[in-house]
């Protein structure tokens, strides 16, 4: 089978431009420094189509990227950047009338139940809600099935949480980790060609892996094809670009990748 990743957000927590910032980048006119929230796309071509994370920006990234139907989500983990788009679904729900299956971490659903009571209880509200099916996701090293196209998931540390990274055969998806532990680079070394990371900055960050960081991650698992996402304002993407070793490169939104 074939895939088309589509990079729908390659920004950090707040988005490039900054609210209120006055630096260079977030008055930059290149389109390749203006970053909505860092999600993705996956589309097989047999009609699959998967989103990871449903962020503050998810109802505009869907419409510029046309999206019609969407039946699949996959969570990374809960932070408002990461989630806070979940009512639009509510939209694909009126328009194809079928159950959206959301995956999550087992620790997380009863916060996502919390926050979006709504969607789960009937709460006398007269307006439509939307069918969510909430699945629990393995643990480490457990592969589950989207129609019978198989997802291995792995847990990673961001801050005092802990998040989802997801390999789909040889594309690899991993966004807001510090680090990745030896033992989960042993398991994945050497079976990933392209791979989409987080690298916020070139500087030290406590919860996030930086850019240096990332491409270090890249040699020692073999990607052949390192992409950076989740980049905050400090990056202006054609001068940080010419930064990178010959095969990483800067995500940038609307990019799409064909495994």
């Amino acid at each position: 089978m074939s895939l088309k990743v589509t990079i729908l957000g390659s920004g950090t927590s707040t988005g490039v431009p900054v609210l209120g910032c006055q630096c260079q980048i977030c008055g930059s006119n290149s389109e390749r420094n203006m970053r909505l929230r860092a999600s993705i796309m996956l589309e097989y071509d047999h009609g699959l189509r998967i989103v990871i994370d449903t962020g503050t920006d998810f109802r505009q990234q869907m419409l510029r990227a046309k999206v019609s139907h969407l039946q699949y989500v996959l969570y990374t983990h809960l932070h408002a950047d990461h989630i806070h788009g979940f009512d639009d679904l509510r939209g694909f729900y009126f328009n194809g009338n079928q159950p959206i299956t959301c995956f999550l971490d087992a620790d997380y659903a009863n916060e996502l139940k919390t926050r979006f009571h709504y969607a789960f209880e009937n709460t006398g509200y007269l307006g439509g809600r939307p069918d969510i099916r909430l699945t629990e996701l393995p643990k480490d090293f457990g592969i589950f099935q989207v129609e019978n196209c198989p997802i291995e998931t792995m847990q990673l540390p961001h801050g005092n949480v802990l998040t989802n990274a997801f390999r789909f055969g040889s594309f690899a998806y991993a966004t807001d980790f510090k680090s990745f532990p030896s033992d989960k680079r042993a398991k994945w070394r050497g079976k990933i060609d392209t791979m989409v990371a987080s690298g916020l900055r070139w500087r030290d960050h406590k919860t996030h892996s930086t850019i240096q960081e990332t491409i270090d991650l890249f040699e020692d698992l073999q990607v052949r094809r390192g992409i950076i996402t989740h980049l905050n304002h400090e990056i202006d993407y054609d001068l940080d670009s010419k930064k990178l070793p010959g095969n990483v490169e800067l995500a940038f939104d609307g990019m799409q990748i064909l495994i």
